[in-house]
């Protein structure tokens, strides 16, 4: 099928829209102006004109099945899909999708079945990772259920547990083979912590592994058929000890330059990696930057929280990446990885108010504003994504600082934490 084929696109979206900051609707007018139909379908939040301009969208139930989803596209028409999807099991949900509209003859961007299966299972990709000559914490495969004496009686598998975990060394952390977001982490300081979780194990499958003291970091790779881009590398807080809520910390894609060298080379085995699992879309990557080396911890099948945050740092857009791939026109940057054009900060804010994300928007570079985060049913505070010009450092702390004044939106740690990263010997190198 070529672009003249297709005359109607279908995007599956699984959480709000307007997580997605500026970057769907950016998408939806540049389809449509072309003159291609597009239509979302979407599980979870509302959709209107300003959501997707000029074109359609179409509500599915929260629990759609990959039939369901079938069925709606099939019934309306398109010609071609593309998978918003979002978290590991809905882009587990549309490569299955994918599998069923191929017997239609309707192509998907969306990692396929084998890709995602493999991606989705965190022991799994463990092996694929050392498989491409790439860091990943030690760790061990645990069987939940043997030892809590289900389906078979193995009474030594607890010290085998124990052997391993004097061999990776302490602190540890398990993790549930399938899952995201960080669900299910339990943290293990020490031999006493190792003996209360074999006291009261998890059910099911879980990874054990090293827990890395460093800086949490992501990426996000986007392409097809061997061609890739590799968006500016996001670092997102410190790592090393009790699991804590991602959402609170400073998360940025900011200029590094001697840590921006070092992820070359990682970037280009990501490259290889993958063009050797088939990947057809989009990954993104959780990974521990400790001592020099990029530690990769998982891969996610599909788009993530940080897409928008890594897009504002590139100015190119994901979700137009994976049209062009549909459409047959996608052509990656020659680039190791793509340059970094803007400081792209994201941080939590407290009081979001309609006169806030008013005035916010008159004196900042405002990419996407959050009121309220609900995860897993939970509700935390407000979000604020937004860029900087490099050179313009001073006049962004002078923003937030008057928002600050007349909203009471920063913690007073998060405002030392602004002013730090801005004013870094970074910062100044860049302008």
């Amino acid at each position: 099928m070529t672009e003249s084929d297709i005359k109607r696109i279908a995007y599956i979206r699984s959480i709000p829209i307007s997580r997605a900051g500026p970057y769907i609707p950016e998408l939806a007018r540049t389809v449509t102006a072309s003159g291609i139909e597009a239509r979302i379908f979407f599980t979870d939040g509302e959709c209107g004109p300003a959501d997707f301009p000029g074109g359609t969208w179409e509500k599915l139930p929260e629990d759609a099945r990959p039939d369901d989803i079938v069925e709606r596209i099939l019934a309306w028409g398109a010609d071609g899909v593309v998978s918003l999807a979002f978290p590991d099991e809905a882009g587990l949900r549309d490569a299955v999708v994918k599998e069923k509209l191929a017997a239609h003859g309707i192509p998907v961007v969306t990692n396929g079945l084998e890709p995602s299966r493999l991606l989705a299972d965190k022991w799994e990709t463990k092996k694929i990772l050392a498989d491409y000559g790439l860091d990943t914490p030690r760790g061990m495969l645990i069987d939940g259920t043997l030892l809590k004496h289900g389906g078979a009686d193995v009474p030594v598998y607890a010290d085998i547990i124990r052997w391993k975990a004097e061999e990776i060394g302490y602190p540890l952390l398990t993790k549930a083979v399938w899952g995201s977001s960080g669900n299910g982490i339990r943290f293990i300081l020490d031999r006493a912590g190792l003996e209360e979780y074999l006291a009261s194990p998890d059910e099911g499958n879980f990874v054990m592994e090293q827990c890395i003291t460093g800086e949490l970091c992501t990426v996000e790779l986007v392409g097809a058929d061997g061609e890739y881009a590799v968006q500016p590398l996001c670092f997102t807080g410190p790592t090393g000890g009790q699991p804590t809520f991602a959402f609170w910390e400073l998360r940025s894609s900011a200029p590094r330059t001697a840590d921006d060298e070092a992820f070359v080379p990682v970037a280009e085995k990501l490259k290889k990696l993958c063009a050797g699992i088939g990947i057809t879309g989009v990954i993104n990557l959780d990974i521990i930057y400790s001592g020099g080396t990029y530690h990769v911890l998982e891969i996610n099948p599909r788009v993530s929280g940080a897409t928008a945050l890594g897009v504002a740092a590139s100015g190119r857009n994901t979700y137009l990446c994976m049209t062009d791939i549909l459409l047959g026109r996608w052509q990656a940057q020659p680039e190791p990885v793509l340059e970094r054009r803007r400081w792209s900060l994201e941080f939590p804010v407290n009081n979001v108010t309609d006169a806030f994300v008013t005035d916010a928007q008159e004196r900042l570079d405002v990419v996407q504003v959050t009121p309220t985060l609900i995860v897993d049913g939970r509700e935390y505070g407000g979000l604020l994504i937004a860029t900087c010009e490099f050179g313009a450092e001073a006049a962004f702390l002078e923003g937030i600082a008057v928002l600050d004044s007349e909203h009471g939106v920063l913690s007073a740690e998060m405002a030392v934490q602004l002013k730090q990263l801005l004013t870094s010997p970074a910062a100044q190198a860049v302008r």
